[in-house]
């Protein structure tokens, strides 16, 4: 009888494979949505730095040795603007986004010593 109650409870071997499997589907969901928002956020912030660096070079603020960087930035922001729409191809998706990040990081690093230097 006890016997009898414990595989009522486990259920039968096919829907323990079951129930794993839709746990298994659940955490790859999750982690695709967990993922895709961190690359979003990144890209995000990316974006923000380049239309800082294009409004930037528009009103004229970059002009010598800021220019190069400040460009850098802004490139960086069309890779992260790239990066929302290649969402279907995840290679490409990935490669602009490590494009987006080094270039935007670049471009601000180049800025900062630019400014130390008082150029």
């Amino acid at each position: 009888m006890a016997d009898d109650n414990e595989r009522r409870r486990r259920g039968t071997p096919q829907e323990r494979e079951a129930a794993a499997a839709r746990y298994r589907e659940a955490i790859e969901r999750l982690q695709r949505t967990a993922y895709w928002n961190l690359r979003s956020t990144i890209a995000s912030v990316c974006l923000s730095i380049g239309i800082l660096a294009v409004l930037s070079i528009a009103w004229g603020d970059s002009t010598g040795a800021r220019l190069v960087p400040t460009l850098a930035c802004a490139v960086g922001g069309v890779c992260a603007a790239g990066v929302y729409f290649s969402r279907p191809y995840p290679k490409l998706l990935l490669v602009l986004l490590l494009a987006a990040v080094t270039l935007s990081l670049l471009g601000l690093a180049g800025l900062a010593i630019v400014v130390e230097t008082g150029s």
